[in-house]
């Protein structure tokens, strides 16, 4: 019998119980905690699907940062188009979205989705959200670019404050979900969506328990309810997958795949993503300023090692800053190889020497040290991370490596010098996403404050470009110049993997990384 961790579902008293308490005092929460620890003995026969993830939101409010992710992935909220294995856009709670001009939009929204409450979603609905969510998080405006909306019935006609040719793609960023903004229930432990599964709780950063909407509009889900651990530690998540206690684990590192070759016990799923490991320069830095100082860095990273030793093929080497299977990824000869002898030339030809012998070289009579930050949740960073200020040190760069369990702190007050996280590049299908978000002056996800004059005017072209020859052409322009400016390194792109127990039924990995429960996940017993 598989191990199961204690499951918070008394399907009709539970929910209620936890929204009732959300304002309640200290003792009437740890009441309620051990009722519903009672209570989940009463599931223990009910079909749970428990997921194990390195990483986690915030709250469970989509609005905020990236926490629709997910909400999305946990099967709480849904987005008017979804994207197929090959990234294309398909209409999901739309039944369409016709472009009528430049800059005008309808979109018909299917007639029968009703939120996790019995409320009908109409045009009104999705109205009241996206402007609720678009004066919480500046990314949904660097997705749809919104002027106005006017609803009528299951009509929603949008015009953008632009031309979007990618504005089906932009409907598939959890961002864009869907929640009943006019529920009573607090929005970051119990958002109301259209998923297939309604949250009953959260602790954030350590479980969230959600239970089956039996009235969901595609079908009654195949699973009870999914129980979503979060183990920051990558050494227990592979431990729990073993021992039976998770049925999926996301996030699993190369290091550990090799424990999950028996498939009489275990499926791995797996395809190439977008999702590269990028580094970030502070650009108030001065020393960072200086292009040589960034070319040496890029330099001294050996991204075929990295990826295929570090981390054991769980991700590929990459030229340049989109993966390079894609049109748009960058030609042979772009972006820096692996040259550490070339890195020395350049900083002493730059003037950028080490004046007093001690290994350093100075900047302004300063040694030049500098503090790379990064998380502890994808294990391949911090190891990564170390093997670059083992390189940077033979160039004559001291990096000091800061590990945190996260580095949204960081990235908000913009205290770091060099940054390294796992980010993706294009997981909507169209190279605007990362462009607009990260490579623009200004950009929600532009942390290190890069700016380009250039880059930013073959941004503004690709935003408005119709035609897809012409997008990718645009696409490979602002990243040869992205690369010639050393503005950004991506050493590599991660292979995005679920591991699972071979019991785990009608579940597959989707690119874009948004997407794990849905109605037909569930465990065969």
């Amino acid at each position: 019998m598989k191990k199961r961790f204690a499951v918070l579902l008394a399907m009709t008293l539970a929910a209620t119980t936890l929204f009732a308490g959300c304002g309640g005092s200290e003792e009437e929460k740890a009441g309620q905690k051990a009722d519903t620890e009672e209570k989940s003995s009463d599931t223990a026969g009910d079909n749970i699907v428990v997921v194990a993830d390195t990483q986690a939101s915030t709250s469970l409010d989509l609005a905020q940062s990236w926490d629709s992710w997910y909400t999305t992935r946990w099967g709480i909220t849904e987005t008017l188009y979804m994207l197929d294995e090959n990234l294309e856009p398909y209409p999901w709670l739309a039944e369409s979205c016709e472009m009528k001009d430049d800059t005008t939009w309808v979109i018909t929204l299917r007639d029968d989705v009703t939120f996790q409450n019995g409320n009908k979603l109409t045009a009104e609905s999705v109205k009241k959200c996206w402007e609720r969510t678009a004066g919480i998080n500046a990314r949904f405006n660097e997705v749809l670019y919104i002027d106005k909306m006017t609803a009528d019935g299951q009509t929603l006609t949008v015009t953008t404050t632009k031309k979007v040719p990618a504005f089906l793609n932009g409907l598939c960023e959890p961002l864009t979900g869907i929640i009943d903004v006019s529920a009573k229930e607090d929005l970051a432990v119990s958002p109301v969506g259209t998923g297939p599964f309604k949250a009953v709780s959260y602790d954030v950063k350590s479980k969230c328990v959600v239970e089956k909407y039996a009235d969901y509009w595609g079908g009654e889900p195949k699973a009870d309810g999914a129980q979503i651990n979060i183990i920051g530690d990558t050494s227990t998540l592979a431990m729990a997958q073993q021992n039976g206690e998770s049925d999926v684990s996301v996030s699993m590192p190369g290091s550990s795949m090799e424990l999950f070759s028996d498939k009489s016990k275990y499926k791995v799923d797996g395809v190439p993503g977008s999702r590269g490991q990028i580094i970030y320069f502070n650009y108030d830095n001065e020393v960072l300023q200086q292009l040589e100082v960034r070319q040496a860095i890029s330099m001294a990273i050996d991204k075929e090692s990295y990826a295929s030793v570090i981390n054991k093929d769980a991700s590929v080497s990459t030229i340049g800053l989109y993966p390079d299977f894609m049109a748009y990824g960058a030609s042979k000869g772009e972006g820096y190889e692996y040259d550490l002898e070339g890195a020395q030339k350049l900083l002493e030809d730059a003037g950028i020497k080490d004046s007093d012998g001690d290994g350093i070289r100075e900047y302004n009579g300063e040694n030049i040290s500098l503090r790379l930050v990064t998380y502890s949740t994808k294990a391949e960073l911090p190891m990564f991370c170390n093997e670059l200020s083992s390189s940077a040190k033979k160039i004559g760069l001291d990096i000091q490596v800061e590990v945190y369990e996260s580095v949204v702190e960081q990235q908000e007050s913009g205290d770091f010098d060099l940054m390294m996280i796992s980010s993706t590049m294009c997981p909507t299908g169209d190279p605007q996403y990362f462009a607009d978000i990260t490579l623009k002056s200004g950009g929600s996800g532009n942390y290190g404050g890069y700016s380009n004059e250039k880059v930013d005017e073959l941004i503004e072209k690709l935003d408005v470009e119709t035609d897809e020859n012409r997008r990718t052409e645009l696409a490979k322009e602002i990243q040869k110049e992205v690369l010639a400016d050393a503005g950004y390194v991506v050493i590599g792109h991660a292979k995005y993997y679920y591991v699972m127990g071979a019991d785990v039924k009608g579940l597959k990995t989707n690119p874009s990384e948004y997407y794990l429960l849905n109605k037909d996940v569930y465990v065969e017993n």
